[in-house]
């Protein structure tokens, strides 16, 4: 009988909420002993967590799914994440070396499956850096946006307690992490469902001993409340941070996309928030392309682009998806598309350009992701780690090494 703990890869595709579930079930899969490593070569099992949003996120989930098979031979392959739901049964046909085909959901199910131990409750298995964790505080989405899967993919918006989130936070912070970024679909929905709310949340982990910040990704415009925006402004354990996906400033074209607001009413509340939230980063998404978009249409979301000053903005082109409103919609030509992406994307980089300049010579508080080869890749509390630029400073030019999870005051 062998009785050498199993070998584990996981390989996570996709987002922020992708890692979080991963990490999760490793947790799982570290109490039933299993050995979690980072290479295929040696593993008794490979798990790929697939991003499945788009069309070209099912295209990279394939491919690595793809590239695990030459490992067949030594490993049990296991396929989990958004890709599944709704495809199993293609996928199986196009892929009958995969051993397991698992969903989004249940992983302490799938742990207990692949190592035939009962699954132990537990804390998850940390995969980033020491400086930060992505506390992901509810899955699913309500709201039936034209172009989005993830309501078919993920269901509904399903909140975590705040008992359960805080004994997650604390867990972290005798680990001495400093910093907590709290991810969901919509992060400003987070509690309706159990007759609680975000700032309740909030208070709550900033209570925790060691919590140093917290950060909120994707809030939603209309639910960035007064109450809201005054307790990010007054607790200053909360970073002073807010993305926010927009995806498009044109009236007809959000009402389209099964959004609400305007160009008018996003620049109104752009202002509030600067207003009441002094020095405040805001990082938005801007779609491009979407169904029967004009080339007026585009020139407003630029103009706005240009008005607005967003500080990061991330931008993607309209893709096609199957079971969403969008998909029998006229579409516009993949060639314009791309082309509306490089002139937002160029605008954008403009605006980031001349912020880098007027920051030149400040000096900034920041935190150490990494140290890489002599270069040290750091962060201010105004950059989101793996989707804003960060800060890279060569050992050479420092009087002390950096150390990762230390904060250090630099001169840019």
């Amino acid at each position: 009988m062998n009785l050498q703990p199993k070998k584990i890869c996981i390989t996570t595709l996709g987002c922020d909420k992708n890692r979080a579930d991963s990490e999760v079930l490793a947790g799982y899969l570290q109490r039933a002993g299993c050995q979690l490593i980072d290479n295929d070569d040696d593993a008794d099992i490979i798990i790929v967590n697939t991003c499945g949003f788009i069309n070209s996120a099912r295209e990279e989930s394939i491919n690595a799914i793809t590239a695990k098979l030459p490992h067949k031979s030594h490993a049990q392959l296991v396929v989990c994440g958004c890709i599944v739901p709704n495809n199993q049964q293609a996928l199986k046909e196009g892929l009958p070396e995969v051993d397991i085909w698992w969903g989004t959901k249940d992983y302490e199910k799938l742990a207990a499956e692949l190592t035939q131990k009962d699954a132990v409750p537990g804390s998850k298995l940390l995969s980033t850096p020491s400086s930060y964790v992505y506390i992901k505080i509810a899955d699913g989405c309500n709201r039936r946006c034209a172009f989005c899967t993830i309501p078919l993919i993920r269901g509904k918006y399903v909140s975590r307690t705040i008992e359960d989130i805080v004994a997650e936070v604390r867990h972290f912070a005798e680990l001495g992490v400093p910093e907590y970024i709290l991810v969901a679909q919509d992060v400003t929905m987070y509690g309706l469902d159990l007759g609680s709310n975000l700032v309740e949340l909030l208070q709550a982990i900033t209570a925790v001993d060691g919590v140093k910040r917290v950060r909120l990704h994707y809030c939603y415009p209309e639910l960035l409340t007064d109450n809201l925006l005054n307790e990010i402004a007054k607790n200053d354990k909360v970073v002073k941070y807010l993305d926010i996906p927009f995806q498009h400033c044109n009236a007809r074209i959000l009402k389209l996309m099964g959004r609400r607001g305007d160009a008018d009413t996003y620049t109104a509340l752009i202002q509030k928030i600067r207003k009441v939230i002094p020095g405040v980063t805001i990082r938005a998404t801007m779609m491009v392309g979407f169904p029967t978009e004009t080339d007026a249409e585009f020139d407003e979301l630029v103009d706005f682009l240009k008005a607005v000053k967003l500080d990061y903005v991330g931008f993607f082109a309209y893709s096609r998806e199957k079971g969403t409103a969008a998909y029998s919609m006229e579409q516009v030509k993949a060639s314009v598309k791309k082309t509306r992406l490089r002139i937002v994307e160029r605008v954008q980089q403009t605006i980031l350009d001349a912020k880098h300049v007027s920051e030149q010579g400040q000096v900034v508080h920041v935190v150490c992701d990494a140290v890489v080869d002599g270069v040290a890749r750091c962060r201010t509390a105004a950059q989101s780690p793996e989707v804003d630029p960060c800060i890279y400073i060569n050992q050479s030019d420092t009087d002390e090494p950096f150390i990762v999870g230390h904060e250090y005051d630099i001169r840019l």
